[in-house]
């Protein structure tokens, strides 16, 4: 498999896996890719060919060499996971926890931040939290140690209500309430 990229700034450009060519497979080459570019700002790295650079080419980035020349294919970072749970109880089995709508009715919100491995992500890290109903107890909460916790607490409207934390760098997550009739 031949990946190809744009010398001096280390741009990803392409890649191809092998051809099949008079009934042999070989590596495709960077003028037959290319053919109305000029080649002398492509280089290229060949690795064996493996299907998950192909289902998922976004993961993959260019290792470096000690000169910042590319030299193989590495699995870019994966960043920390945002996730959340609640003390509150889906009763009714629909997958929303519910709250009574009485303006009083709280439930804990607990926030982790985990890395790939599954362990807590031990940098301080920004949280910011919405509501589209209720009121929560903090819309910012700042963690060292990948655990934060906030109230949400029932408005008196019958509605769902869609609690969404997000960090920089981190996929959003968010869990959806059911604020029921008193």
């Amino acid at each position: 498999m031949i990946f190809i990229y744009e010398k001096g700034t280390n741009e990803f450009v392409g890649f191809a896996t092998r051809v099949l060519d008079n009934g042999k497979y070989r590596e495709a080459t960077i003028e037959e890719l290319f053919p109305d570019r000029d080649h002398s700002k492509l280089g290229s790295v060949v690795v064996k060919d493996h299907i998950k650079y192909s289902l998922a080419p976004n993961d993959w980035q260019f290792k470096l060499n000690d000169k910042g020349v590319p030299v193989g294919i590495v699995r870019k970072p994966q960043p920390p996971k945002l996730s959340m749970t609640t003390t509150a109880k889906d009763e009714d089995g629909d997958g929303m926890p519910e709250l009574t709508a009485d303006g009083k009715s709280k439930a804990t919100i607990n926030i982790s931040i985990k890395n790939t491995r599954g362990n807590l992500h031990k940098k301080e890290t920004t949280i910011l939290l919405r509501t589209t109903g209720g009121a929560l107890s903090a819309r910012r909460v700042v963690t060292k140690t990948g655990k934060a916790k906030v109230t949400l607490t029932a408005s008196t409207q019958t509605v769902t209500a869609q609690v969404t934390a997000s960090a920089e760098g981190m996929v959003d997550t968010s869990l959806t309430f059911e604020f029921m009739p008193v």
